[in-house]
Formats: C-alpha cells, sequence, structure tokens
C-alpha cells in the first residue's frame, strides 16, 4: 500500500495541485492563438530553467545549512540548557514550596531531554525524507506528466466522467464540477503567492538579521503557512529557538520580524490574492484542522479544508436531490 501511495497516488496529488496553478496560464496561452501542449511546453521549460538555477545554487546551500544544523545541535542543546538552568536559579529567589519547586525542576529536565530526543528525530527524519526524495525521483517525474495530459485534456477529462453520472444529475454534477474548479483554483493559486512571499519575506528578513541556517527556515516558514492559523506559529517556533540560542536580543528581533510578516500577510496579502473564498467560519476551520490532524496526520492539515470545500460544495448541488428523494420514498412508504 504505501508503495502505491508513494507511486500513485501522492504524485497524482501534486498534479492536480500543479493543474490548478497553472490552468490559468495555460488558457491565456491558448487565447493567443497556442495549441494547449504549446503552452504547456513553454510553462515546463520556463519552470525547467528555474529549477536548474536553484539546484546549482538552492540545493547546495541548503544542504550544508542542514549539515550545520545537525552538527550545531549538540551545541544549541548545551546552551538550552544553561538558559533554563539560569531560570532555575530564577525560580529559586522565591519562596515557593519545596514539592512546588521540585515538580518545576523535574518537569524541565524531562522536557529537555524530550526535545534533545525529539530535535534529534527529527533532524534524522529529515535526512531520512531527503533521501527518500531523491530515491523516489522517477515518481515526482510523473507529477509533470500527470499535470501534462490534466492541463491539456481537462475538458475531456470532465466529459468523459460526467458520462458516468446518470443523465437526470448530470446538469447538477456539471455545476458542482465548474464551482469546485473555481473555488478550489482560487484557493490553491492564493494560497500558493501568499506561502512564496512569506517564505521570501522570513528569509529575506533572517538573512539582513544574521540568524543561522535562514535559507532552510524560510523554506520551511512557506511549507507550514499552507496550514490555516496554525502553520505560521509551527513555522516560528524553530526559527525563535534557534535566534534565541544565538542570542536573546535577536530573539526580540526576530520575534518582531515574525509579527509583522504576519500582520503584513494577514492584512495586506491575504486579502487581496485569497479573501474569503472558501467561506467558512475560523471556527469550522479549526475544528476540521484537528480532526484532519488527529485522523491524517500532517497530511491531513493540509487537505482537510478544501476537502471539506470540496464536500459542502457537492452537499449543497445534491441536497435538493436528496431531499426529494427522501420525501417520495416516504411517501411510498
Amino acid at each position: 500500500m504505501d508503495g502505491v501511495k508513494g507511486i500513485i497516488i501522492t504524485p497524482l496529488l501534486l498534479a492536480i495541485v500543479v493543474t490548478y496553478l497553472l490552468c490559468p496560464v495555460v488558457d491565456y496561452l491558448e487565447k493567443q492563438k497556442l495549441s494547449r501542449a504549446a503552452g504547456i511546453a513553454i510553462i515546463y521549460l520556463f519552470f525547467a530553467a528555474l529549477l536548474l538555477l536553484f539546484c546549482l545554487d538552492g540545493i547546495p546551500s541548503l544542504i550544508k545549512e542542514l549539515e550545520q544544523l545537525a552538527s550545531a545541535l549538540p551545541e544549541y542543546t548545551e546552551k538550552f540548557m544553561r538558559y533554563v538552568t539560569r531560570l532555575e536559579n530564577h525560580f529559586q529567589r522565591y519562596d515557593l514550596p519545596r514539592g512546588i519547586r521540585d515538580s518545576i525542576n523535574e518537569s524541565t529536565r524531562e522536557s529537555i531531554r524530550q526535545l534533545q530526543s525529539a530535535l534529534t528525530i527529527n533532524l534524522e527524519k529529515l535526512s531520512q525524507f531527503l533521501m527518500v526524495l531523491f530515491r523516489q525521483a522517477f515518481a515526482l517525474l510523473l507529477v509533470p506528466l500527470f499535470a501534462f495530459y490534466f492541463l491539456r485534456d481537462n475538458a475531456l477529462l470532465k466529459r468523459r466522467f460526467l458520462q458516468f453520472i446518470p443523465p437526470p444529475s448530470r446538469p447538477l454534477m456539471e455545476s458542482a464540477l465548474h464551482e469546485i474548479d473555481q473555488t478550489l483554483g482560487a484557493y490553491l493559486r492564493g494560497l500558493f503567492i501568499i506561502s512564496l512571499s512569506v517564505g521570501a519575506m522570513i528569509y529575506a528578513g533572517l538573512l539582513i538579521l544574521g540568524v543561522q541556517f535562514a535559507l532552510f527556515f524560510g523554506i520551511i516558514n512557506a511549507l507550514t503557512n499552507v496550514i490555516p492559523y496554525f502553520g505560521p506559529l509551527i513555522g516560528a517556533l524553530p526559527v525563535l529557538l534557534v535566534a534565541l540560542l544565538q542570542s536573546p536580543g535577536l530573539f526580540w528581533k526576530v520575534l518582531l520580524l515574525i509579527v509583522v510578516v504576519q500582520q503584513v500577510e494577514s492584512q495586506l496579502i491575504t486579502p487581496q490574492v485569497l479573501g474569503r473564498s472558501l467561506h467558512f467560519h475560523p471556527l469550522t476551520v479549526i475544528i476540521a484542522l484537528l480532526l484532519g490532524g488527529l485522523y491524517l496526520g500532517f497530511f491531513g492539515l493540509i487537505v482537510i479544508v478544501p476537502l471539506a470545500a470540496i464536500l459542502r460544495i457537492i452537499f449543497r448541488h445534491f441536497y435538493p436531490l436528496i431531499l426529494r428523494a427522501v420525501k417520495k420514498n416516504n411517501g411510498e412508504g
């Protein structure tokens, strides 16, 4: 099952995302009298050039930063322990009951052990992930292949899909597919632009402030930003921890940077690029994220909100039909 997921399902899902991102560009080139295949080829050549530049410069820099982070981990752990020891000594000045003091000290030591273990395990997992990524290059090559056919034959694929729908329900399904395309496309393209913007701003800010591993943390923040509400917090924590261990003064500068970036993202970029494209109440999104993370892990945090939007669109279009069928069955009963 894992082999099927890695070789077929994951590239297929990534290809769908790529299709939604590139479809407006392909449509525009088609209006300029280019065939869809030629337009896709031009876009692929452009991104291949960008990928080549990133491979020549970005990937070596990223690998170097990961190696430096792995080698600096023991030093960072030692610094963190000294910092926590100072906090413990500060607490000793207060006349707390002995039981409470012992509980705080034991909890702190256990937290340090867990943090060190978690950092070590996560770095090992990250290294293993990168190795698996390179080993599964064939599966990744399927993404542009799948996306090519989705982009070229999307109208044909929709017609073929609608042929499997009973004729009375085809207009409803066609309407639902159109709304899903519009909503999901706007959401994914907006999310891509926002995440790229946040990652670039974090990277540039960390570079100016002199924070180590700026490229790595910029990429991490771009990736985690796709998770609504919780993503920025997940991306900010490791950056703040490294900044604190470099210098307490740097910690406050990085905190200010993250607050400014998030304010720019939420007040300026998101309303213009994304708006409220899914029209979900924040509480609904939070509950969906909790359920997605609980049952599907990190992958669930990413896909649960657009999946909920798709289900809501389908339900809204087919609810009258379902209601009529239920009333008809009750009447016959």
